[in-house]
């Protein structure tokens, strides 16, 4: 995988995987999301570790070209910190924790327990949806929306932003050449 377009291939397909358990109604589909966001993380800003800054950079940069709302969904106290709370519920919590409430340390650094609530659209749930019931200032993410703006982000990063960028695309093919993604494949 040595080109933007072996590249973007490859993440196309496992985007699709995702939609595929985002669909079914799958849970597993919000921690693969989560996931995929931190390796676009990676790719994006050739970023060693991964810190928290460039994550939180990645949806105010990126995932709001796809929806706005990313960057400038304003909850009901009037906070518009949407990119943090993604930070420490989905990344901290779902990938690093294995739970949707972020803990200790990321409730210290702004963290708020049930500020995103994960749903389905099959369910009726509606993505981007403010949830003020039951003493909670939260929003909805839906499974199947979500994974579409993933794929939406990828697209627009490969087929619009790299090939025009060459920071953006040394990035891309430095980190993937330094970190070759799973291949499902094995030989001897």
């Amino acid at each position: 995988m040595t080109t933007l377009t072996d590249i973007h291939q490859y993440y196309k397909a496992r985007i699709k995987e995702v939609q595929k358990y985002a669909n079914s109604g799958d849970p597993w589909a919000f921690l693969m999301s989560a996931a995929y966001i931190d390796y676009l993380v990676k790719m994006v800003y050739n970023a060693e570790p991964s810190t928290n800054r460039y994550y939180k950079d990645f949806i105010r940069d990126y995932l709001s070209l796809i929806n706005i709302q990313y960057r400038d969904f304003i909850y009901t106290n009037g906070l518009q910190d949407l990119p943090d709370q993604m930070y420490h519920v989905l990344r901290c919590g779902i990938v690093h924790g294995y739970s949707l409430v972020p803990d200790a340390l990321s409730i210290r650094k702004g963290g708020r327990i049930r500020s995103i609530l994960l749903a389905h659209n099959k369910n009726g749930a509606i993505h981007f949806t403010k949830y003020n019931q039951d003493g909670l200032d939260s929003v909805i993410f839906t499974a199947e929306e979500f994974a579409k703006d993933l794929e939406s982000v990828l697209d627009e990063i490969f087929l619009n932003l790299a090939p025009t960028n060459t920071s953006l695309e040394n990035n891309i093919l430095e980190w993937v050449r330094k970190y070759p993604p799973i291949m499902g494949k094995f030989s001897l």
